[in-house]
């Protein structure tokens, strides 16, 4: 409620104040100076999500390689790996508008996961039943980190303004709009969280498919395979939104930028990629970074 809420008020923002952007709403309300702000906020979560992706991205890879050989592979291999061979070239990218048909296949592959981590549920639910004992309303000090996580789950603030206006600044649709979408993603998280812990008790990984065993399911390696896939081509996308916002940001970027654009464009993107990547290596649990971003960017940008 309180997302969805914060969600509808920067859209009543746009309209009052006579803006069509984010960054336009701190500008219009506090000044031009602010809107800096903005930028430093979508610019560090966009580079902690891709932080978080890279996690998965080995998560999955390292689980998908013991199921398919055997082997156990050292996680910083597979991210400096991943990074070297496609998540580098593809940041470098200008144009992304190719990589619009793995958006959808992407989706394809996460709706799978969702129902088969669902089914998988309902087929154990005599297990799920005793992992709830004294588990399904705990409340400890965990409560906060959850908090945090759910904080980042229903962040898509600063894409409120854009919606809006794909909407016709109607309020009152943008209002069921998100009314709608909010449900349905509470809806989806709740559950699937509610299976991970039916299933895996206290011993759930942040990582729901990191429980599962890397040999004898087809559907599980499936389900890895199809997740790093899926993530390794989102990575650009969210890449792009947090590096340019960082050249936004710094003038000397943008004078750089104009001067000479190309050496700067695989200066900038290269040199952020790796020091992505060399985060994920310092970090196993992508929960840890999920929860810090929420509790703190998340938290700003939302409201």
């Amino acid at each position: 409620v309180v997302q969805a809420s914060s969600f509808v008020l920067i859209a009543f923002l746009c309209d009052r104040l006579g803006t069509r952007t984010y960054r336009g709403v701190l500008s219009a309300g506090f000044g031009d100076r602010w809107g800096s702000i903005v930028d430093t906020l979508i610019s560090v979560n966009a580079m902690s999500v891709c932080v978080a992706y890279n996690i998965l991205i080995a998560d999955f890879c390292e689980k998908a390689v013991e199921g398919l050989f055997g082997w156990i592979c050292p996680r910083s291999i597979i991210v400096w790996a991943s990074t070297l061979a496609i998540t580098l070239p593809l940041s470098h990218v200008r144009n992304l508008s190719r990589l619009s048909f793995t958006s959808v296949l992407g989706l394809a592959i996460i709706c799978f996961v969702i129902a088969y981590v669902s089914l998988d549920f309902l087929r154990n639910l005599s297990v799920a039943h005793g992992n709830f004992d004294g588990n399904i309303a705990r409340l400890d000090m965990g409560i906060f980190k959850t908090i945090a996580i759910s904080n980042s789950a229903f962040q898509a603030h600063y894409n409120a303004p854009k919606i809006f206006n794909e909407l016709g600044c109607d309020l009152r649709a943008h209002a069921c709009t998100s009314l709608l979408s909010f449900s349905a993603a509470f809806a989806i998280y709740s559950s699937f969280a509610v299976a991970g812990l039916g299933l895996f008790g206290n011993s759930v990984h942040g990582n729901v498919l990191k429980n599962y065993p890397a040999d004898g399911n087809l559907f599980v390696l499936l389900a890895w395979l199809g997740m790093a896939f899926s993530i390794t081509f989102t990575f650009p996308l969210v890449f792009t939104t947090g590096r340019d916002s960082l050249i936004a940001l710094i003038p000397g970027l943008q004078r750089a930028s104009k001067r000479q654009p190309m050496k700067t464009h695989i200066g900038l993107t290269s040199s952020l990629v790796m020091a992505i990547a060399t985060a994920a290596c310092m970090v196993e649990d992508v929960s840890l970074v999920v929860a810090l971003g929420g509790a703190t960017i998340g938290s700003l940008l939302c409201w």
